[in-house]
């Protein structure tokens, strides 16, 4: 089971943080740097983990709403649908899914967070 659970967290590590899509690499290092610095105890990991998978879901759907089409007018339309179509895609996903996305951002954020604790020593 805890194979399973690492296997998991490695491919969604490999596919979030390594694939070749620069745009969701900027979003997903970008929630998890702003969840990071804006995290002042490490008894916060859990809520700065939620908080950057927000973001990154927001910063999907933005992706999805301003990137589809170029030159294209927002209209109330395409953002009903891009929102129809981020949700259907959260439904769909697994609690497997959903718990490697948790600690792979946690990971993440740990690390950051560490980081920023160790440099920001006087």
């Amino acid at each position: 089971m805890l194979e399973t659970i690492f296997s998991d967290v490695l491919s969604t590590l490999r596919s979030t943080f390594l694939s070749g899509d620069w745009i969701a690499l900027a979003i997903a290092f970008g929630s998890v740097g702003v969840a990071a610095l804006m995290m002042r105890r490490g008894t916060q990991i859990g809520s700065m983990t939620l908080l950057a998978l927000v973001l990154f879901a927001i910063g999907g759907y933005l992706r999805g709403v301003f990137g589809a089409a170029e030159g294209t007018a927002v209209t109330g339309g395409r953002l009903a649908g891009q929102l129809q179509a981020s949700w259907g895609l959260f439904m769909n996903m697994t609690a497997a899914t959903l718990l490697s996305y948790f600690l792979a951002f946690m990971v993440l954020i740990v690390v950051i967070f560490g980081a920023k604790s160790i440099f920001s020593r006087r």
